[in-house]
């Protein structure tokens, strides 16, 4: 109560809240709360980002220093969630702005696609439920399920989400999947730019470079290409 600045009732609250969700367990006996197994899954994510990030850095640098006008971006899928794991700026105003941890939508950004595209069809329309639905971000953001799912088989089959002027005005994404050991996608980094840094065919044209960092990420990671 006191590091929160709350009474003891709310406090009791967010107890309660999570034990019911699993993340706290109650001793019957004594009435003490301690961590559930639940919280494992918790720290596995930030264990794997900060894992996915070492590898990855050090690539990211050498491809924004072939694209410094662009945004280079590495975001990860947390259940329902797309993080921004990390993120290198493009040396050119006006430019978007996304810190660490932040989420962004699964159905109109690069990375959310490249990071849905080989979920289930049962798996994408659940997220587009428990979201309430396709927010509509611009006039070009895909709101019908049917499209969505027509567009992530695409991406699937290319290997490469796109947003073009779909969660941001303006601005333009190209995404690649990194994989792990067992060939699950675990990552994806992307190249975005508002359009008077750079236009829509520049980021379209580094798709191959981006493909090309994301094979050597995902070879440190243990993935054998077929």
């Amino acid at each position: 109560c006191a590091a929160l600045g709350i009474n003891s009732n709310m406090a009791f609250r967010l107890l309660r809240t999570m034990e019911d969700t699993g993340y706290l367990s109650r001793d019957a006996k004594t009435g003490l709360y301690s961590l559930s197994l639940k919280v494992l899954k918790l720290s596995r994510m930030a264990l794997q980002s900060l894992e996915i990030r070492k590898f990855a850095m050090p690539y990211l640098e050498m491809l924004w220093s072939s694209f410094p006008k662009a945004n280079i971006n590495l975001g990860m899928r947390n259940g329902d969630e797309i993080i921004m794991v990390d993120r290198i700026d493009g040396n050119r105003l006006p430019r978007t702005y996304f810190t660490p941890g932040k989420a962004i939508p699964f159905h109109c950004t690069g990375l959310g696609k490249v990071l849905c595209s080989e979920l289930s069809e049962e798996e994408v329309l659940g997220m587009i439920e428990r979201a309430g639905g396709l927010k509509a971000y611009t006039a070009d953001t895909i709101t019908d399920s049917g499209r969505l799912l027509e567009e992530l088989r695409r991406v699937r089959e290319e290997e490469a989400g796109r947003d073009r002027n779909e969660y941001i005005l303006n601005d333009n994404c190209s995404a690649v999947p990194i994989r792990d050991g067992e060939g699950r996608i675990v990552a994806a980094i992307s190249a975005s730019a508002l359009s008077p840094n750079m236009t829509e065919e520049e980021i379209e044209g580094t798709i191959p470079q981006l493909r090309e960092t994301a094979n050597r990420i995902s070879a440190l990671l243990g993935y054998q290409a077929v």
